[in-house]
């Protein structure tokens, strides 16, 4: 959203498909045949079972799995915050049904971020959806109205 409007450009965003660095810790290479490791490729649902060889929702208690997923995630947030400005990021989805993800990711998205630009209140910032999973299915109702 951009001043109350969906913001479009020349074709639909592809959020999930910026590059981020690779963690030390991870020699996945990606899941994205287009990218390998992009956000998209690394911290994806598809990519978390791709590289543990389980769904997200076996490794609940594996706090290294959701380390490596906040760093992929806080660096995504960074790079759209830095660039769009936006008032909210908003995360969700199935990988971030592991409700620790929210607060790994503010705390690493604030140390990427340096200082370098002011956030006021990074629980503010970083959320998650207030229509839990319906919100496709409202966004495609407005679209049709």
């Amino acid at each position: 959203m951009q001043s109350g409007q969906v913001f479009q450009g020349k074709n639909h965003p592809e959020m999930g498909h910026i590059l981020v660095q690779k963690h030390e810790d991870d020699p996945f290479e990606g899941s994205c045949p287009s990218h390998g490791a992009c956000i998209e490729g690394l911290a994806s649902g598809t990519a978390i079972e791709k590289r543990y060889g389980k769904k997200g929702m076996k490794l609940a208690n594996n706090d290294k799995v959701w380390e490596i997923e906040a760093y992929y995630l806080a660096q995504a947030c960074m790079n759209y915050y830095v660039i769009l400005q936006p008032e909210k990021i908003i995360l969700g989805g199935g990988v971030m049904k592991q409700e620790k993800l929210y607060e790994m990711t503010r705390e690493k998205f604030m140390k990427f971020l340096n200082g370098y630009l002011e956030v006021p209140n990074v629980r503010q910032l970083i959320v998650a959806p207030e229509l839990n999973d319906d919100q496709g299915v409202i966004g495609a109702m407005l679209l049709c109205q």
